[in-house]
């Protein structure tokens, strides 16, 4: 997702939304596998029973990732737009999201990306 008002030669932050729920055993490898391209790391806790966010928090040493918790489960499509919502108000101008349990492989990130910085796609 690009903000459609920003020409294609301003976009140059990237970002990854993590919508999270029931992934503590998976989140970290994900954040691991993300490459330094990516300016900024949303982990949004969709009121997770096993606290992910929380894990996050306190294991996580990625300067990039920033926890972001909801007190009721807004299920993923609302874990992610809480994520879109942060990352565009950060300043972030190119928005990917991810899954945190390892299902979707962070080093293709570029490839989607790439497009959209070549003015291919928006």
């Amino acid at each position: 997702m690009v903000n459609t008002n920003t020409s294609i030669e301003q976009i140059s932050e990237i970002a990854v939304i993590i919508p999270t729920f029931k992934a503590r055993n998976h989140i970290l490898d994900v954040i691991d596998a993300i490459g330094c391209e990516v300016s900024r790391i949303y982990v949004v806790d969709d009121c997770c029973p096993d606290s992910t966010g929380d894990y996050v928090a306190a294991t996580c040493k990625d300067k990039r990732v920033c926890v972001i918790r909801h007190a009721e489960n807004q299920g993923v499509g609302g874990a992610v737009m809480t994520g879109y919502k942060a990352a565009i108000e950060d300043g972030m101008r190119i928005l990917v999201k991810v899954d945190s349990d390892g299902q979707m492989d962070p080093a293709l990130i570029m490839d989607f990306v790439s497009p959209i910085k070549n003015g291919e796609a928006d």
